[in-house]
């Protein structure tokens, strides 16, 4: 059985052990609320850790430069003290000046992607060195001191690196400062003033390290505001190709012919005006061709606009694949088409538009109202385009491939006619 005693040590032992895991997961929540704040997450993402890693390189070299620069110009004052003291100064200024030229030669050459232990290193190197100019030399003591305090705010203010390497630093940096504070052997502080020197320090490492967070956290904030703008002119950028597809798609619809993807009168019009500066600056040459399905209205009639729909969409579809990249075919309405070719002669056109009356026979699409093939055939009416026509309207150029087309309709359909004569004509015959 257990005793009354011992029941109130158990319950003591209890509430100490709830104290201590309520303090554990306490903390524990702290340490996890920290590292998904802001500060962490940011300073643990690749792209902050590389420009923070281009920050510190060239922070740190400036520092190295101006920390060789400072040694040197501070040898010069040390050249009045005694001769053995005198020696040792130099010395050791000479060690930190190497020091810091090669920390500055390393981060330029061979250990340039790791700028954090190189500026650790040599951060700590002159703190070595600062401590070791104390206890050799006497007369350097005080001065020494005033160096060990500030040394960890100026630091804070030069180098950009990580959070967790700056913690790392101000710990060793407060061991090898406070041993020289209480192991300082000439004398030179009482007690009270060695204990005065250690609060200072350890104020100076705890400026150093607000400092530090201060600095950083202003950079985060640059950071994350610069990501944002990036993330809006990615947006942005996205919604530019977006919207120049949808005007090109816009651009397309009113330029084609929505059923058969030819262009539309809209899109001949400025083709034209194209091929007048072409020819007005060439001299060159081109075949405008009219041409129209045989009977068509009969496959409407007796199978259905759907059927007639994809007879056009194939006659267009295979006059389109057999055309060059110049060249282009055009609804006029219904089924009735016009072709831009560029070609150099007349006979040039007639093979032209012979080409495309076989193209469209050899598909074979049943039309048994179209006799004597049964199939759906076209007639064309061409003419040939120079120079000597520019004065004339579109027009007029058309009303001599609608004669020509007229004539290849009465000449029994099926066939390919030019309008070669120079004279302008006046009308055309009904079909």
């Amino acid at each position: 059985m257990i005793s009354s005693g011992q029941g109130e040590q158990l319950g003591r032992s209890g509430t100490v052990m709830n104290r201590w895991s309520g303090a554990v997961l306490g903390w524990s929540s702290v340490v996890t609320r920290l590292r998904q704040s802001d500060y962490f997450v940011i300073g643990a993402s690749r792209r902050f850790r590389a420009a923070q890693r281009r920050r510190t390189r060239t922070a740190s070299r400036a520092g190295f430069l101006v920390i060789a620069a400072a040694v040197a110009f501070d040898a010069i004052a040390l050249l009045g003290l005694q001769g053995s003291e005198t020696m040792t100064a130099l010395a050791l200024s000479a060690s930190t000046v190497g020091i810091a030229l090669a920390g500055w030669l390393l981060l330029a050459r061979r250990l340039r992607r790791y700028p954090e232990p190189v500026a650790w290193v040599v951060a700590m190197g002159v703190a070595v060195t600062t401590v070791a100019t104390g206890l050799t030399i006497q007369s350097l003591a005080v001065q020494t001191a005033g160096y060990l305090i500030v040394i960890p705010v100026l630091v804070s203010l030069v180098l950009p690196w990580r959070t967790i390497t700056h913690v790392r630093w101000l710990l060793g940096y407060a061991v090898v400062a406070i041993a020289y504070f209480i192991l300082e052997p000439n004398d030179s502080f009482n007690v009270g003033e060695r204990g005065d020197l250690i609060v200072v320090l350890l104020v100076s490492v705890g400026a150093s390290l607000a400092g530090h967070v201060l600095l950083q956290s202003s950079q985060h904030r640059a950071f994350a505001q610069l990501e944002r703008i990036r993330a809006l002119q990615r947006r942005a950028a996205a919604d530019m190709v977006e919207l120049e597809r949808a005007h090109h798609a816009l651009e397309l619809t009113a330029r084609t012919d929505p059923l058969t993807g030819a262009g539309n009168r809209r899109r001949l019009s400025e083709d034209l005006r194209a091929v007048r500066a072409h020819i007005h600056r060439s001299g060159f040459t081109y075949g405008l061709v009219e041409l129209d399905l045989d009977r068509f209205k009969a496959i409407n009639d007796m199978q259905g606009h759907a059927a007639g729909d994809e007879v056009l969409r194939r006659v267009v579809e295979a006059i389109q694949a057999s055309l060059r990249a110049n060249d282009a075919v055009y609804r006029l309405g219904g089924e009735e088409f016009a072709v831009i070719l560029s070609v150099p002669t007349l006979d040039g056109l007639a093979a032209a538009m012979e080409r495309l009356r076989t193209i469209v026979l050899g598909l074979r699409i049943d039309h048994p109202a179209n006799p004597p093939h049964g199939v759906v055939s076209i007639s064309l009416g061409g003419t040939l385009i120079g120079l000597d026509d520019l004065a004339d309207s579109d027009d007029a150029w058309f009303r001599r491939t609608d004669r020509a087309l007229y004539a290849a309709k009465d000449g029994g359909r099926n066939r390919v006619e030019l309008w070669s004569r120079p004279e302008e004509d006046a009308g055309a015959p009904s079909e």
